[in-house]
């Protein structure tokens, strides 16, 4: 093919789309080249609940069959009095109280430092108190707790190991300081600026929040300190739903085995009690045959032969 003979062909004008169909023909469906075919039959896959197929990461797997555990296993009520914690609005309550005592950032505590030394150099004696915080540390609220200056220990029920804390509650009831429970160590660990914290103390509060202070002790003195329940309480023990169906499955077979040999002991009555009474009709029948024959009954024939008797001894 020529130069020449290509040019005539682009300069050609094109076609234009629609013109010269036919009207009776359907219109062909738009087929996708990269659809994806799932079998002979071109139909694609349902969707499927994909959760248990899934494959999560180890942690999780870690932190599920933990709670499996906890809910199977016989749980000690040392361990048991952890689940018990405080009430959604007392928590919120209490939390709100600690926002107002958490302590100074490193920033807080330079500028506060500054303005000492800034009024040192003037001349001013300015003293300036350590403001009044929330103690954290275990080591630390523990000194505390045993020189009673604590006023309230807040400890998180989900700290790992437990063993850093399982002793502490113990130890409040025994020095008389209440303590609470409360849901979350990064909660607490939020108040501190830290990660997480195992528990808190409170010492002291300002004049304005005595009032809601006493509010809070008041709920955590019944509900922890003098509540004997939760510290003899046993935990876990709880069966799987299929455990569950198997062992009322068992009661109902035996229940069902236990009807079927009262059933059974009846039916054997009967028919011994049958059997019993067809016993008797045939030997009383047997008699009046033997009545019949003999033409005597045999009472009769055992009153001659007394007779008979005692003729002769006369």
């Amino acid at each position: 093919m020529s130069s020449k003979q290509a040019r005539q062909k682009k300069n050609q004008p094109k076609k234009q789309k629609g013109k010269g169909k036919r009207k009776g023909k359907k219109k062909q469906k738009k087929v996708d080249k990269f659809a994806k075919v799932y079998s002979k039959q071109k139909k694609a896959v349902p969707v499927r609940d994909l959760y248990q197929v899934m494959r999560w990461p180890k942690y999780i797997k870690i932190q599920r069959q933990r709670k499996v555990l906890m809910k199977r296993l016989r749980v000690p009520p040392a361990i048991n009095q952890f689940t018990n914690t405080l009430e959604r609005n007392t928590a919120y309550q209490l939390f709100t109280l600690l926002s107002k005592y958490s302590p100074e950032t490193k920033k807080q505590k330079k500028t506060r430092l500054q303005k000492v030394a800034e009024s040192k150099v003037i001349g001013d004696n300015v003293k300036s108190k350590k403001p009044l915080t929330v103690k954290y540390g275990i080591n630390h609220v523990t000194s505390l707790v045993e020189r009673k200056k604590a006023k309230l220990v807040i400890i998180a029920h989900d700290v790992d190991p437990i063993e850093l804390v399982v002793w502490l509650p113990a130890l409040c009831r025994k020095m008389g300081v209440p303590y609470c429970i409360v849901k979350g160590k990064a909660r607490l660990g939020k108040v501190v600026h830290k990660k997480t914290a195992t528990a808190l103390v409170l010492t002291d509060v300002k004049q304005q929040d005595k009032n809601a202070f006493a509010k809070i002790i008041d709920i955590c003195m019944p509900k922890f300190n003098d509540n004997v329940e939760t510290r003899t309480k046993w935990g876990g023990g709880v069966l799987s739903s299929k455990a569950r169906k198997a062992i009322e499955k068992n009661l109902e077979s035996s229940q069902l085995s236990k009807k079927l040999m009262q059933e059974q002991k009846i039916r054997e009555r009967i028919i011994k009690e049958k059997l019993e009474q067809q016993r008797l009709e045939e030997e009383a029948q047997k008699k009046k045959e033997e009545e019949a024959k003999n033409g005597k009954p045999e009472a009769d024939k055992a009153e001659d032969k007394k007779t008979e008797k005692k003729n002769t001894k006369k």
